[in-house]
């Protein structure tokens, strides 16, 4: 199909195609992707992305109204990244990008950026003006009645990577102010972003039921980007709450704790 398209490939570990001029293109998105639809559909949604990835243009300068910023698990980061980026989440890199005509395109150096910090302004101001994201809201265990999440889904490439501006995303889609506990978030894939805001102890139970269904999302849909679930501070610190992988989840117990403690000082306040 590349050479229908006027281009030659080979892979690469099995993962990427390489094209003859340096470029390479993952093949893990795309295969996720098509387990998704009937196999009838397969030829036109390979040849559609194809097509996508080979018009990006790498080498143009992008226009301040289309940057962006994506987020990059460390691994990626480690082997790409050449600039200090924002680390909204803790092993979750913010990387610059930009919006072309049907797909983005990230910047691991800055030669074709320029200025750093007033990239990283343009990005994270253009962000928190895009359209809001479908909101729904449901309880993650129906026995447990302070268990509801807020799921924010995204048809752009900026779900999960709106973390980076929490605070707007809070008082634009929830109408609501930063709690001073924090809120618990979870970005399993590139399109979503997943709030609780805790309320009581039953907080921990509803991060290890995201963490399970996160870690789910995370290992089956297109575009993973962490299966683990975070608290995010009022001022943007971020600490991770619950690890999960394929042997079950872990829970942070220093952060647990400091979280359960804030919630009482809350309550303790509201009394008095």
């Amino acid at each position: 199909m590349l050479t229908d398209l006027g281009h030659s490939s080979s892979v690469l570990d099995s993962v990427a195609l390489t094209l003859t001029d340096g470029r390479e293109l993952g093949l893990d998105n795309l295969a996720r992707t098509l387990s998704l639809m009937p196999r009838k559909r397969w030829p036109r949604a390979v040849r559609d992305q194809l097509s996508t990835l080979i018009a990006i243009r790498p080498d143009q300068p992008p226009a301040p109204a289309d940057l962006r910023v994506k987020l990059w698990p460390k691994e990626r980061a480690d082997r790409l990244l050449t600039y200090d980026a924002l680390e909204p989440l803790p092993g979750l890199f913010a990387v610059l990008a930009a919006q072309g005509k049907g797909a983005s395109h990230e910047f691991g150096e800055l030669a074709l950026i320029g200025d750093r910090d007033k990239a990283y302004d343009a990005a994270l101001s253009n962000l928190a003006g895009l359209p809001l994201p479908r909101h729904t809201r449901r309880r993650v265990d129906p026995r447990v009645g302070g268990s509801w999440v807020e799921f924010l889904d995204s048809p752009d490439a900026y779900g999960a990577a709106r973390v980076t501006v929490l605070p707007e995303v809070l008082r634009r889609v929830l109408g609501t102010g930063f709690p001073i506990h924090g809120v618990l978030v979870a970005v399993p894939t590139k399109f979503e972003l997943w709030v609780h805001v805790p309320v009581d102890e039953e907080a921990i139970h509803t991060a290890l039921t995201m963490a399970w269904l996160a870690h789910k999302t995370w290992s089956e849909e297109p575009y993973p980007i962490s299966p683990n679930v975070f608290l995010v501070s009022p001022d943007m610190d971020a600490a991770r709450l619950v690890t999960s992988d394929l042997e079950g989840c872990d829970v942070n117990e220093s952060v647990a704790l400091g979280l359960l403690k804030a919630l009482e000082a809350g309550r303790e306040r509201e009394a008095s």
